[in-house]
């Protein structure tokens, strides 16, 4: 007799309900999810690949097959983060047994490992204790916050819980480490003089890409990890923690360099939890567009919005319409970034430097609000995408390398990316990925602009005139040959009016 098939085995009771457990679990986690880090959509990287891929060092859980071009650096830096820890343990490290990343996290397991890298529970000799007891603290609040920490990502980690308080400890120490030296490096004297030959802190091109890097959407730690390490750090240098240096404030310091800002961490919301570093980093621009919207009042923004309840989408004319329309363009300085006027006939734009870093910064500011959970509009400032407002207001004004040239030569753009045709490519291609076409805070900057060209448009004298003045004065050359065409016309017309004078009214 043939052995039944094991496709038509019934199945039983208690593997059924097993599965019936595992799927209610799973269907409750995400129920309950509040994830903040998630993982950039395909279709957003193909806007601009390397914009979301770490060049040097990568933070937290996420990994991508893509990294392997950087294998290199990203694994010269996993020694400088132990380097980093050594240090804040004060040599620590240096005189455990082996002082690897693995038995590191000894301490807070009670196990070690054997000589075949086997997980073996026994307690540790007593002055391995006593020389880890700071380590151990850290790693026991690391303990403490990994099931909120694991929550903040969007998909499960690590089958070992030690390898998830591996990260949280080794990445977490290094950020915050690196922070507190570079502001004390500006500071402080005694501690610049003391970190002024670091290979990482004394190289400002090290630094630059750090920034990049630590402002990825996939390179981020949730805050609250970050302060409790620099509670815990502070605690251990004998610091008042209360008194110490907001962390906030440390990260805005050692950020503001990649997109520079006046008195940056003044620009602050300390009423307002962040997310993480790139939270923090993006609260600081909102400070001046967040009171325009504020004063707009709930009447106003419920008058641009649909029946739905998404905001109507409006369309920008282009630089070299605007001009011809009388739109006048004017470079914004000592302005914010965001905050975008329009008064009295002239566009006035804060001045951007479109290079690699900045719009890598952006779009990653751009991922970070699109996978926010969008409240009622212009309830919750600090939840509005007001970077993807920006980026789709630069989508709307350009459309060809000509406008690019347009607004570089009223020194509002400055492009370091490549060529016009690159930038312009690269704005076209976010359009392609952005369904949500509203306006959002610029939605009466916009409205006012196409109003006002609406006017022009309406006077078939302006148009006329400003036609004139664009094809016959814009450039010296072309005036130059209008007076001459005038002056030989004016000529022709004197010497024709004495030929018939002469016939007429002989001597």
């Amino acid at each position: 007799m043939p052995p039944p098939d094991d496709d038509n085995k019934p199945l039983l009771l208690k593997d059924v309900i097993r599965v019936k457990d595992s799927i209610a679990e799973r269907l409750a986690s995400n129920e309950k999810s509040s994830w903040t880090i998630d993982m950039v959509p395909r279709n957003w990287r193909d806007v601009h690949e390397n914009a979301f891929l770490p060049e040097m060092i990568r933070i937290g859980p996420f990994r991508d097959e893509n990294e392997r071009k950087h294998q290199h650096r990203l694994g010269v830096m996993e020694q400088h983060k132990l380097r980093f820890l050594n240090r804040l343990l004060g040599g620590e490290l240096e005189r455990l047994r082996r002082p690897t990343r693995r038995r590191i996290l000894a301490f807070d397991l009670g196990v070690r490992e054997d000589d075949d890298g086997d997980r073996v529970e026994e307690a540790l000799p007593l002055d391995d204790l006593s020389e880890a007891l700071c380590l151990d603290d850290l790693l026991k609040a690391m303990h403490i916050l990994e099931p909120k920490t694991r929550a903040f990502y969007s998909k499960n980690f690590f089958p070992f819980y030690s390898d998830f308080r591996e990260m949280m400890v080794v990445d977490g120490c290094f950020v915050v480490e690196l922070l507190r030296l570079y502001y004390d490096l500006l500071h402080t004297k005694s501690t610049a003089d003391a970190i002024k030959d670091d290979p990482i802190l004394a190289n400002p091109r090290i630094l630059t890409t750090l920034r990049r890097d630590l402002l990825l959407l996939e390179n981020q730690l949730p805050f609250f990890v970050l302060e409790k390490l620099y509670e815990l750090i502070n605690k251990k240098n004998n610091i008042d923690h209360q008194q110490a240096v907001r962390l906030e404030v440390l990260a805005v310091t050692f950020f503001n360099p990649l997109l520079p800002q006046k008195n940056a961490a003044s620009k602050l919301d300390s009423k307002s939890p962040k997310d993480h570093l790139l939270d923090v980093f993006r609260s600081t621009f909102l400070k001046s567009v967040s009171g325009k919207v504020h004063n707009k009042g709930k009447d106003q923004a419920d008058s641009q919005l649909n029946r739905d309840g998404s905001i109507r989408g409006l369309s920008l004319h282009f630089p070299s319409e605007l001009e011809e329309a009388g739109v006048q363009f004017k470079k914004w300085k000592g302005h914010d970034l965001l905050d975008i006027e329009f008064r009295h006939g002239t566009l006035r734009v804060p001045p951007f430097s479109i290079n690699e870093n900045t719009v890598s910064l952006l779009l990653n500011f751009v991922a970070y609000e699109l996978s926010m959970d969008h409240r009622e509009p212009f309830t919750d400032y600090h939840r509005e995408p007001f970077f993807t407002n920006y980026l789709l207001f630069w989508d709307s004004l350009v459309n060809s390398p000509g406008d690019i040239q347009i607004l570089h030569k009223h020194g509002i753009i400055n492009n370091a990316l490549g060529s016009d045709v690159d930038v312009a490519n690269l704005l076209m291609r976010c359009r392609q990925v952005i369904s949500d076409r509203d306006l959002g805070y610029l939605h009466y900057i916009i409205e006012g602009v196409n109003g006002y060209c609406e006017q022009y448009c309406e006077s078939k004298r302006r148009v006329w005139w400003r036609s004139l003045i664009r094809e016959r004065f814009s450039s010296p050359w072309t005036c130059l040959s209008l007076f001459a065409a005038i002056i030989l016309l004016l000529l022709t017309l004197l010497q024709t009016f004495y030929t018939v004078y002469a016939y007429y009214r002989p001597h």
